[in-house]
């Protein structure tokens, strides 16, 4: 009995120095990224229509095109990705379209794959010139977007 109130004993004990350890260590929660403003929104999209080369969240490489053709801030999009075989030989390319709005703070790109079209709202992160990083309402990184 008095063994198993010993190892009891050191079981509780190392469990207590475990905890007071981890909770000496500091952890540091992944910066929040800076969405840009409704300005600055309109400052980067202010020119003609612009083609993006971007990465997908999945490593899936597309290229948008946005057409300025409905108003100052919306439009047409083009997107275009290569196909390829099952033993990973290009074969051609695909061009879907679909729409695009700036909308104060927010970029919304609509496709038209449902009956009813649907679109999803992203804010955009600027990461360079002319480069940005598109997250999805839940602060999720949708696509990573270089610009021309």
């Amino acid at each position: 009995m008095k063994k198993v109130l010993v190892t009891i004993s050191t079981v509780f004990a190392m469990l207590a120095l475990g905890a007071c350890a981890a909770s000496n260590q500091t952890t540091k929660a992944p910066k929040a990224p800076k969405y840009m403003t409704a300005k600055e929104m309109q400052k980067e999209f202010k020119k003609g229509s612009i083609t993006c080369n971007n990465v997908l969240s999945d490593g899936f490489k597309v290229q948008d095109f946005y057409y300025k053709d409905k108003t100052a801030w919306s439009g047409n999009l083009d997107r275009t990705f290569d196909l390829f075989t099952n033993s990973g030989r290009r074969v051609g390319e695909k061009t879907k379209q679909g729409e695009w709005k700036i909308m104060g703070p927010g970029l919304r790109i609509k496709d038209h794959k449902k009956k009813k079209p649907y679109g999803k709202w992203f804010n955009l992160a600027k990461t360079g010139k002319k480069s940005y990083v598109a997250y999805d309402s839940s602060g999720k990184k949708h696509m990573t977007m270089k610009c021309k």
